[in-house]
């Protein structure tokens, strides 16, 4: 077994271990103890950064997102020649295939043409010509024509510049004495190997701190699995702040790992509940909910799919334009929840980070905050037009004021739509032509232009005081009552509740294992769909005779390779077996499938996270119809980890 490195620390931090204070505190001890020395803190996002660094002043401690600090450490090699060369070397082909268009795509039609009309004409020559320096776009799609890097392809691209000049990594562990990464679990691999890399066999500290139970994006796919090992876990947050001890309680057993184990605060042996962790069974999900709700009307209620969710919060029709768009389609980077959640600064949607910000202005014009308004213009210069806010003279603030006035007069009518304070905006020569430009060129805003203002304002006030969310949005809340809904989705997100209960009865089930099952099994699946060239569900009859026999094989070693795991053997083994009885293009799509295992294990995770929220009162509602297998194994199953059972009839 390799031998742990000491300046390497894994700090498991579960929900409710109050991990931000103890960074803070970390940190602060850090500046006492070695003023001079320099500590870098990547965060998950802004708001957490803003979290983090409250009361920190000192010039010695960096924190941010790890795009803020790679636009701040990566950005002034931006310009150099080999930099530039290894953008053409890693994204020619992209370049010379949007050029080519060869689907004949509108939106990349019409963006080449606007090139043409800028440029005179357009080759992959011109395009390298006129590159002399790359840059952050601050955007989820890149400018290839233009050198902009999207949010993915800066991190992407920052790991090949310091793969390929090592002195990058050494400038880190030079600059740095201490590096601590918040959020480890949803942090994608090839960051957590840039900075095991850069202080392997220095003096520079990196500690990582998180919780693998509330890993619940796929942003990270388990390559550094081999590298933890190496990690000092003696370090843990070990004490629950947030929950009363029965649900801690409740939690411990839901993990089903002593090294985990959380104890109680004190504090919390006080707090008195309404009732016990409950879980209803009943075959009126809707009723039941309704009861708790006027009994404890400031409960957060946790939806799975987000339909339910934004029907509930009164801007369905907001949600249903975005998730309409194929930029947010399956399988993009970003989703419709995504950019409807996401707060202004870290928003990916140009339009609707425009709209959350108008949003801000307008509170602050009712609270009489006028500054505050010019900060928000002064942040974001590349959206607001800086002649129509720069005050001079007197006169300039009482003609932004009337501009203001005609603005929050049509933002404040709900009855008007999206489209119609585009073009207030437009008039007060508020916005910058080239931003609204930008939404108004993309048809695919069309259907999102006309949904009314009223669907703004609901998740406005819902942003505000949020009692309705999903389990995937709701890291780092809590609220004193919960109502967790257990739903199951095939799309995204994929999560297999009702088989996870059936299988959680039935087998011990504890994080490790089983997340170490699903590593292993998608990357087997992706071991397989690179050898025959494309994806196992995109397989057609033509296709799938021609790699029978090598699909026949695998199947044959998946069994055996997994034949001793309860796990695969309940979620797995039967389809594979099926399969062989009787090969098929059918029962292939049916076996050789990540979603049999990761539906079942986000399950899980959810489950952890979603109880994980609740300081009081937790509610567990379960539709019976769609229990599997034995009821009555699973009514033990939740007496026994520690909730009381109401089967409704």
């Amino acid at each position: 077994m390799a031998s742990q490195m000491n300046n390497l620390f894994l700090v498991n931090a579960p929900a409710g271990s109050g991990k931000t204070t103890q960074i803070k505190a970390m940190m602060q001890q850090l500046l006492i103890d070695s003023p001079n020395d320099n500590i870098l803190c990547i965060t998950y996002t802004n708001r957490a950064a803003d979290e983090i660094s409250k009361e920190i002043t000192s010039p010695n401690i960096f924190v941010g997102t790890i795009h803020s600090f790679f636009h701040k450490f990566i950005g002034p090699y931006l310009s150099h020649k080999k930099i530039l060369d290894l953008y053409f070397s890693l994204y020619e082909d992209d370049i010379k295939s949007r050029i080519e268009n060869p689907k004949g795509d509108k939106h990349i039609t019409e963006s080449n043409n606007r090139y043409i009309e800028e440029f005179g004409g357009l080759s992959y020559e011109i395009v390298k010509n006129n590159i002399d320096r790359l840059f952050y776009n601050e955007s989820p799609f890149s400018s290839l024509y233009y050198g902009g890097l999207s949010h993915d392809d800066l991190i992407v691209f920052s790991k090949h510049i310091a793969d390929r000049y090592p002195v990058i990594k050494k400038r880190i562990s030079s600059k740095y004495q201490v590096i601590i990464i918040d959020e480890y679990q949803d942090t994608i691999a090839c960051v957590l190997d840039l900075f095991f890399e850069s202080v392997k066999n220095t003096d520079t500290q990196l500690y990582l701190f998180g919780d693998k139970m509330q890993q619940i994006y796929k942003n990270y796919d388990g390559s550094f699995e081999d590298k933890f090992i190496l990690f000092d876990t003696s370090k843990s947050l070990g004490i629950n702040y947030r929950s009363i001890p029965k649900i801690v309680d409740i939690l411990n057993n839901i993990y089903n790992d002593p090294t985990y184990k959380q104890q109680y605060y004190d504090e919390m042996k006080k707090e008195r509940p309404d009732f016990d962790p409950q879980i209803i069974i009943s075959e009126n999900i809707n009723l039941e909910l309704e009861k708790l709700q006027s009994g404890f009307p400031e409960s957060l209620v946790l939806y799975l799919l987000n339909k339910e969710r934004f029907s509930a919060i009164g801007s369905i029709d907001l949600y249903n334009s975005i998730d309409k768009m194929e930029k947010y389609s399956y399988g993009k980077t970003y989703s419709a929840v995504d950019v409807l959640i996401t707060e202004s600064v870290d928003n990916p949607d140009p339009l609707i980070k425009l709209l959350y910000i108008i949003a801000g202005m307008f509170h602050n014009y009712k609270n009489s905050k006028f500054g505050l308004i010019i900060q928000e213009f002064r942040a974001n210069k590349s959206i607001f037009n800086q002649d129509s806010w720069n005050i001079v003279h007197h006169k300039d603030k009482l003609d932004l004021r009337n501009k203001l006035i005609k603005i929050f007069n049509i933002y404040d009518d709900g009855q008007n739509n999206i489209r119609n304070l585009l073009d207030i905006l437009n008039k007060t020569e508020i916005i910058t032509p080239e931003y609204l430009k930008g939404i108004i060129a993309d048809g695919d805003y069309d259907s999102v232009l006309n949904v009314s203002l009223d669907n703004v304002h609901a998740i406005i006030d819902y942003l505000n005081n949020p009692t309705i969310s999903t389990q995937h949005g709701v890291k780092g809340e809590s609220h004193d009552s919960v109502i967790f809904v257990a739903e199951d989705s095939n799309r995204n997100p994929v999560v297999h509740m009702y088989k996870f209960f059936d299988m959680w009865s039935r087998i011990d089930i504890s994080l490790n294992s089983f997340q170490q099952l699903y590593y292993s099994y998608s990357a087997k699946l992706s071991l397989m769909e690179e050898s025959i060239g494309m994806k196992i569900n995109d397989l057609r009859k033509d296709t799938y005779q021609a790699n029978e026999s090598f699909l026949i094989s695998e199947a044959k070693e998946i069994l055996e390779q997994f034949k001793e795991d309860r796990v695969f053997d309940y979620l797995c083994a039967s389809k594979y077996k099926r399969f062989l009885e009787k090969p098929g293009v059918t029962r292939a799509k049916d076996c050789f499938k990540e979603n049999l295992i990761y539906g079942p294990l986000s399950a899980y995770k959810l489950f952890y996270v979603g109880c994980s929220r609740a300081r009081k009162n937790l509610t567990i509602l379960v539709d019976k119809s769609k229990v599997q297998g034995d009821l009555d194994l699973l009514i033990d199953k939740f007496k026994k980890i520690g909730f009381t059972v109401k089967n409704s009839i």
